[in-house]
C-alpha cells in the first residue's frame, strides 16, 4: 500500500492521470451488461477456437501452478515464525475449487483475470502480516477473510471506487511487478543445476516475445534436448559409480 499511495500522488502531481471525480452513493452492479457478454447470449465458441487454445490454456495451468507453489512457499515461510497454528494447505483442493469457480466464470461472468488460483500479492500481503504474531493477526484464515470480505465491501462504496479508478493502472502494474517478483525468486529456487536455469529463460524469452504455442514447443525441446540429456549422464554417471564400487 505504501508503495501505491506514493505512485498515485506522485502519478497525480506530475499530471499522468487525471484527478478524481468523486460520487457519493451505492456502486450498483451491472448485471444485465456482464449478461451480454455470456455464452448463452452471445453462443458458445466453436471446437476450432478450443483447439487453437489448447496451447495458451496449458501454458496457462503452468503459470497458475506456479502460484500455487509461490503460495505454498509463503505460507511455509509464515509458519516457521508461528508455532501456535498449523496451516494445512492442500494443492488438490485448490485446482478442484479453481476448476468450480472458472467453470462458474465461464458460463456467467467471463473474467479471465480473475481466474488465477490465489491473489498472489494479497496473499503476500497476509502472509507477511501473519509473521508479527497474534497481535497483528489472530489466525491466517480470519486475516484472509478480513481481507476478502473488505475487498467486497469496499467495490459497493462509490466514493472510494470514483477517488481509486483513475489510478487502476497503478494498482495493476505494482500488483503484476509483485506477483512476477515472488515468481521469479521462489521459481528460481525450484532450479536445480544452470542446465534448468538456461531452459526456463529462454523458454520465458520465446513466450514473451513470440506467445504460448512458440514457448511451449521451445520449452520441450529444449528440456528433451539439454536438460533430459544431463539428466541421463548424471543417472549412468552415477550408476558407474556404483558399479566402480560394487567391484572394489
Amino acid at each position: 500500500m505504501p508503495s501505491i499511495v506514493v505512485a498515485i500522488i506522485i502519478g497525480w502531481l506530475v499530471a499522468e492521470y487525471p484527478s478524481p471525480q468523486v460520487e457519493w452513493g451505492i456502486t450498483i452492479p451491472s448485471f444485465s451488461e456482464t449478461w451480454n457478454v455470456t455464452p448463452f447470449v452471445l453462443g458458445f465458441p466453436a471446437w476450432e477456437i478450443f483447439m487453437a487454445a489448447i496451447p495458451t490454456a496449458i501454458l496457462a495451468y503452468i503459470i497458475a501452478y506456479g502460484d500455487i507453489i509461490v503460495g505454498d512457499k509463503l505460507l511455509e515461510r509464515s509458519s516457521s515464525y508461528r508455532q501456535d497454528e498449523k496451516i494445512e494447505y492442500d494443492s488438490n483442493q485448490i485446482h478442484f475449487l479453481t476448476f468450480f469457480r472458472n467453470f462458474m466464470h465461464a458460463l456467467f461472468f467471463p473474467h479471465p483475470g480473475l481466474a488465477g488460483p490465489i491473489f498472489t500479492a494479497g496473499t503476500a500481503s497476509v502472509a507477511e502480516r501473519y509473521t508479527f504474531g497474534k497481535k497483528a493477526m489472530q489466525s491466517i484464515f480470519s486475516g484472509t477473510n478480513s481481507l476478502i470480505i473488505s475487498l467486497s465491501l469496499v467495490i459497493f462504496i462509490l466514493p472510494l471506487v470514483t477517488l481509486f479508478q483513475p489510478f487502476l493502472p497503478i494498482a495493476l502494474s505494482i500488483t503484476l511487478i509483485l506477483t512476477g517478483y515472488l515468481c521469479i525468486t521462489v521459481g528460481i529456487q525450484q532450479l536445480k543445476n544452470e542446465t534448468e536455469i538456461g531452459v526456463a529463460g529462454v523458454m520465458g524469452i520465446v513466450l514473451a516475445v513470440y506467445g504460448a504455442a512458440y514457448g511451449l514447443v521451445v520449452g520441450l525441446l529444449l528440456y528433451f534436448l539439454l536438460q533430459k540429456e544431463v539428466f541421463i549422464s548424471k543417472s549412468n554417471e552415477q550408476v558407474y559409480r556404483n558399479e566402480g564400487k560394487d567391484v572394489v
